[in-house]
């Protein structure tokens, strides 16, 4: 709740002290004041008390009336120069805690964006503590100790949600927009809804702001959204940093990486992600591996030290299966190498042609522009006609010598669109087995120089001393252990890994129910009935307010922005109100939507501040009667506060004839607002 209690304006001038003083009660407050007697420098002062001035038009000391900053006229054609102002505003809170803000118009030694805080009433306690605050500066609205927008933030016991912006980051809705909803100023504030509302770079910031005030659910859907999308996107990069690091490490074993993808999945099975390392052509699961090799080694352990001459057949047996093996691997890295020559050649070709496509595209329709242009301009070029020699244009970049009927440049462009299309396929499919080829290439040239030391080891081996241990024998039980050590590490690292994957497959899975439950809960039950009610009580005052422009049954509240929307009769396509609304209805309707919003937000505990602020609300000629319906509907609001500055044609008799039966506190500016203080 934000209730205005009393207003103190200070002018110093270079003939003695001027001021005003207004007390402002619950309910509804109208001042009363002829034209020009000081009545929107009123409305003015307190909206600049609070640092909302944006919505008046601008900021600072300069959006304020001169009588506040430049010069005093009292009596009529007596000027006196202002040498200091200050306005002093008390508020309260629904907590019943009241400050008193004060606020420097004119004053050389002070900027505008300062503001004393006084914390209680300073009209009642002059020795207060206080505290210095600005605004409309960095930090206004979030520096937790000078912040003065952070401070009323808290003191109105609301908590401002964070939105999106045009730049695609985060940042909280700022009060002088939520302002906006509740503070309609003369001189711009009847041509829309919102119509004073700071942009700030918002997106769609009336939804956001209706969204506050009514408290509703959508916002906390949106944000999840938001959130939810952030939190995809993290886990997606986080995966695909994953699997590469498990190729580097299926690399690093000399093995085969299986059964994981780049994009993120639900793993219902954990063990289907593995590396098979081949031995004797054949491919096992590293466990299976270590099995293996640890039997071997067990199976050479049982037997003494072989000698040279023992290992004499078996070794000349292993040269020739070896020399045959590297004739194979040989072969295959020559077929794969001009396979790659081929295939790289193949895609510079395919670029090449990649480039030429584009090109004539581009000049196809750029041709296809100007013979449209020159339609558009009726000239002969337009009709495929020469405007000097008046021959035949052919629809064609071809040259003229070439006599074949060429298509037609919209043909042209059609057809260079789809190949091109065809062509990135092409290209995308080539690099992805270009890619392939070269790492089959790469573990072919490793096993091909295994293949050649271990064939110079054991042709070596074969002209040594014969009764000499077998080297060959003893370094591949040394090697056996080392595998055995450095894959029984490697199968705990994998699991490690492993661990990371579940743990991101476990995410992924709760990301997608989340996303699902989002799918359709965008509005909850209580959005659904704060937006009918919404409806219900925007429908009901246009009525109250006598709005013709339209029938009612034409009228809606948008799913959207929730602004007022009309329809044409016997057709579902809504538009806004505005463009089939006459000027004077346009305003009631201003009126019943800025009413239903606190009505709605009353009925279902919303963030509301109960205060009303409307400045010459009469507008367009309005009628008397519904200016009084105006005037009864806000008198209905026990639990806020409505202050309406009004001149009433400058007549009592309006003033009497619209007031008739109507409960309200009454502040009346006689002659001047700014007068001589004793």
């Amino acid at each position: 709740m934000l209730k205005i209690n009393n207003i103190k304006i200070e002018v110093n001038t270079n003939n003695g002290l001027f001021g005003a003083f207004h007390s402002f009660k619950s309910g509804l407050n109208i001042v009363r004041g002829n034209n020009t007697s000081g009545k929107s420098s009123l409305f003015q002062a307190i909206v600049y008390a609070l640092g909302f001035e944006e919505l008046i038009g601008g900021r600072f000391e300069k959006t304020m009336q001169s009588v506040l900053k430049d010069q005093v006229e009292y009596p009529k054609s007596t000027f006196h120069s202002v040498l200091q102002s200050f306005v002093l505003l008390e508020i309260e809170n629904s907590n019943g805690d009241i400050i008193t803000i004060r606020r420097f118009v004119q004053n050389p030694n002070r900027k505008s964006q300062l503001i004393d805080v006084y914390f209680g009433s300073l009209l009642v306690n002059d020795t207060l503590e206080s505290r210095p605050m600005f605004i409309h500066d960095n930090g206004g609205a979030s520096d937790i100790n000078y912040g003065f927008h952070l401070y009323l933030e808290d003191f109105l016991n609301w908590e401002l949600p964070k939105v999106l912006t045009n730049k695609g980051d985060l940042r909280k809705i700022y009060i002088q927009q939520v302002a906006s909803s509740f503070i309609i100023e003369q001189k711009s504030g009847w041509s829309d809804f919102f119509a004073t509302m700071p942009i700030y770079g918002l997106n769609n910031k009336e939804a956001r702001i209706v969204e506050f005030i009514l408290d509703m659910d959508v916002y906390g859907n949106k944000m999840k959204k938001q959130e939810l999308g952030i939190t995809k996107r993290i886990l997606e990069n986080d995966w695909l940093n994953l699997s590469k690091r498990f190729e580097r490490f299926a690399e690093k074993g000399g093995g085969k990486l299986v059964g994981l993808s780049q994009s993120p999945i639900i793993i219902n099975n954990i063990n289907e992600i593995n590396i098979l390392l081949s031995k004797d052509e054949i491919d096992y699961s590293i466990s299976n591996y270590l099995d293996l090799i640890i039997e071997e080694l067990d199976i050479l352990n049982q037997v003494e030290t072989i000698s040279v001459k023992d290992k004499i057949g078996d070794n000349e047996t292993l040269i020739t299966k070896n020399e045959e093996k590297l004739n194979q691997i040989s072969f295959d890295v020559e077929m794969i190498s001009s396979e790659l020559t081929f295939d790289n050649q193949k895609l510079s070709n395919f670029n090449y042609q990649l480039e030429n496509l584009n090109e004539d595209l581009r000049k196809n329709k750029g041709a296809s522009k100007v013979q449209k242009m020159g339609a558009e301009i009726d000239l002969k070029v337009s009709e495929n006609t020469c405007p000097t020699c008046d021959q035949e244009i052919n629809d064609s970049l071809l040259p003229l010598s070439v006599k074949q009927v060429p298509m037609r440049l919209e043909d042209n462009i059609s057809f260079l669109s789809a190949q091109i299309k065809m062509l990135d396929v092409n290209i995308e499919s080539l690099e992805s087995r270009i890619i392939a080829k070269n790492k089959q290439l790469k573990n072919l040239r490793g096993s091909q120089s295994n293949l050649r030391s271990q064939i110079r080891e054991l042709k070596k081996e074969l002209i040594s001393d014969e009764r000499l241990p077998s080297i060959i024998d003893i370094e591949y039980r040394l090697n056996l252990k080392k595998r055995i050590e450095f894959y029984s590490k490697y199968l705990e690292d994998l699991s490690e890994l492993k661990d990371e994957l579940s743990t991101l497959s476990v995410k992924w899975e709760g990301i997608l129910g989340e996303q699902e439950k989002l799918k359709t809960d965008t509005f909850s039950p209580n959005d659904i009935t704060k937006l009918k009610s919404l409806t219900n009580n925007f429908k009901s005052l246009l009525t109250t307010f006598s709005y013709s422009s339209k029938t009612i049954n034409d009228i809606a509240i948008s799913d959207e922005n929730y602004l007022p929307l009309a329809k044409k009769p016997n057709d579902n396509l809504f538009y806004n109100i505005r463009f089939d609304s006459s000027a004077s209805d346009f305003v009631r309707s201003i009126w019943a939507y800025t009413c239903s919003l606190y009505k709605t937000s009353i009925e279902n505990n919303g963030n509301h501040p109960n205060l009303l602020m409307f400045d010459e609300p009469k507008q367009q000629d309005m009628s008397i009667s519904d200016f009084t319906n105006f005037l009864k509907e806000l008198s209905t609001y026990n639990k806020a506060q409505t202050l309406l500055f009004a001149s009433f044609e400058n007549s009592d008799e309006t003033f009497i004839k619209a007031t008739e039966g109507i409960e309200f506190h009454l502040n009346h500016i006689n002659d001047k607002l700014i007068k001589p203080i004793e």
